[in-house]
């Protein structure tokens, strides 16, 4: 068990992975920005194994001049970001008021979401992958 986990996870760090985990947070303070984390994880178990396919309605196209995937994620960190929040994003506020003065903590996240991107030269394809309940019900009746 412990052999073929080490197999996949030595297999995806000399491939380059087209299927990635993306999650993004913004903490801000009393209207001052805290902190960002903006994330890219490569997927370690694929799309088909979960059951889970390209979602036609959540997808965005981005032209480049990146020369690779990781160098497209590093350089266009916007235009990804304008992709995601078209998409729906959660936002938590908590404002508390104390001896007549505001203090508000705002939360903007993006929940860790499946992707896949097609990489082309020059086009960049974005599409969320969700889970396919038609394939679920085929291989339960198999």
């Amino acid at each position: 068990m412990w052999r073929i986990l080490l197999g996949i996870v030595y297999l995806t760090a000399f491939c380059e992975a087209s299927e990635y985990i993306f999650s993004y947070r913004v903490a801000a303070r009393n209207g001052m920005l805290l902190n960002e984390k903006y994330y890219f994880s490569p997927a370690m178990v694929g799309a088909n194994i979960l059951r889970q396919t390209k979602n036609p309605y959540k997808k965005c196209t981005i032209s480049h001049e990146a020369k690779t995937e990781k160098a497209l994620l590093r350089d266009y960190k916007e235009k990804i970001l304008e992709c995601f929040l078209k998409w729906g994003v959660r936002l938590e506020d908590n404002t508390q008021v104390q001896n007549l003065q505001g203090k508000s903590i705002t939360y903007l996240a993006i929940p860790p979401t499946r992707i896949q991107i097609e990489y082309a030269d020059g086009i960049a394809t974005i599409y969320a992958l969700t889970h396919d309940i038609n394939k679920t019900i085929k291989a339960i009746k198999e």
